[in-house]
């Protein structure tokens, strides 16, 4: 009985398809195709659009709205084909859509001194996000003061910075120490203990800096069992002390006090990454140390110059620093300019920092190519 009606049914939807075949001129089923249309031009902008697309160079129509890729097709169309007649004509030419072909007429028509000239026209510079999480204008104008934490292995460094209440005067570096934990595994106990203690050696800031912490990779190997206990007490000592420093934070405001800056922004900063490698950055401060507003007898400047993103070593910090082994001094130095890059790059937002690392300049490596 199933079978019967499951005929029937098969039979009825065949007879429709024919009827619906037979009523159409030679037995096809025609689709209504949507009409593309150009919106309407005057004969003045449509003469405009053609004299641009026809008689400008392939630098002059990269000024416009339209990519390197669609020029080049567009100059082969015309090399092919001739110059264009008509603004449709430009739907025929590969990667050009309805709506590519509107933006590119529009920005033919615009009034701009620039285009047409062959000058590239000046485009907004886009920074990558620097920070983690990310901080709101208000916020970032309340921060007076910031402490970079260098998290290693075996040792915690940390560099403390007061921003200059103008323009004309440089930061003030204020505390700047470094601390060994040990140089072995240690029970975690043991580790909560001098975590502890190095917490409470920190300074209070307004907000405190660390480098963004390496995300382990499923496919990276992970090496000896050395190796994956060194890794392990990193990231316990970043948790331990990244908690800490969140404690310290007004309960009543729920805005963080703790930043995980990208890592290798500080070396691509202050030029320290060779391939992927980094390089010493002690060469780096100690020019620092040479600057006039770090001697003893400070020259007279006519001039006042800006100097807010520049840093003023106490003579006692540049003594200790001098003194520490060079090891402590590398460490001390990582410390330091962590914080120094998210004040330059984050809260006075110095032009000349954020072109440096500016999503034009070289890519950073990543975590597989630094290991």
């Amino acid at each position: 009985m199933l079978s019967l009606n499951v005929k029937r049914a098969l039979s009825v939807l065949r007879n429709n398809c024919v009827r619906q075949l037979n009523s159409q001129p030679n037995g096809i089923v025609k689709s209504e195709e949507a009409v593309v249309e150009l919106p309407p031009f005057t004969e003045e902008q449509r003469t405009k659009i053609l004299d641009s697309i026809n008689k400008h160079s392939v630098e002059q129509l990269l000024n416009y709205d339209i990519t390197k890729s669609r020029v080049n097709k567009l100059q082969n169309w015309k090399a092919r084909n001739g110059p264009m007649s008509q603004l449709t004509d430009i739907l025929h030419v590969e990667g050009f859509g309805l709506k590519v072909a509107i933006k590119f007429f529009q920005s033919l028509l615009q009034p701009n001194a620039n285009h047409g000239t062959g000058a590239k026209t000046q485009k907004t510079a886009r920074t990558a996000p620097f920070i983690t999480p990310s901080i709101d204008e208000q916020h970032r104008q309340r921060i007076t003061c910031s402490v970079g934490v260098r998290i290693g292995v075996t040792s915690v460094s940390w560099a403390r910075l007061e921003l200059p209440g103008n323009k004309y005067s440089p930061c003030m570096l204020t505390h700047w120490q470094h601390h060994e934990i040990n140089d072995k595994k240690l029970h975690l106990a043991e580790l909560v203990r001098r975590c502890i203690y190095v917490t409470h050696q920190i300074p209070e800031a307004d907000c405190y800096i660390l480098e963004n912490p390496q995300m382990a990779q499923a496919t990276s190997n992970p090496g000896s069992i050395d190796q994956q206990n060194v890794n392990i007490q990193k990231a316990q000592i970043t948790a331990m002390l990244s908690y800490a420093m969140i404690a310290r934070a007004n309960s009543n405001d729920p805005k963080s006090n703790i930043f995980y800056l990208r890592r290798f922004l500080t070396a691509r900063l202050f030029n320290h990454l060779v391939g992927t490698e980094r390089v010493s950055s002690e060469e780096t401060i100690l020019s620092m140390m040479r600057t006039h507003y770090n001697m003893e007898e400070q020259p007279d400047h006519a001039e006042n110059s800006n100097l807010c993103s520049q840093v003023q070593f106490p003579a006692s910090l540049r003594s200790m620093y001098s003194k520490a082994e060079r090891y402590q001094r590398e460490l001390l130095s990582q410390a330091f300019l962590l914080n120094l890059a998210f004040v330059r790059l984050v809260l006075l937002q110095d032009p000349s920092s954020l072109a440096t690392v500016s999503r034009s300049s070289k890519k950073l490596p990543t975590d597989q190519e630094f290991e």
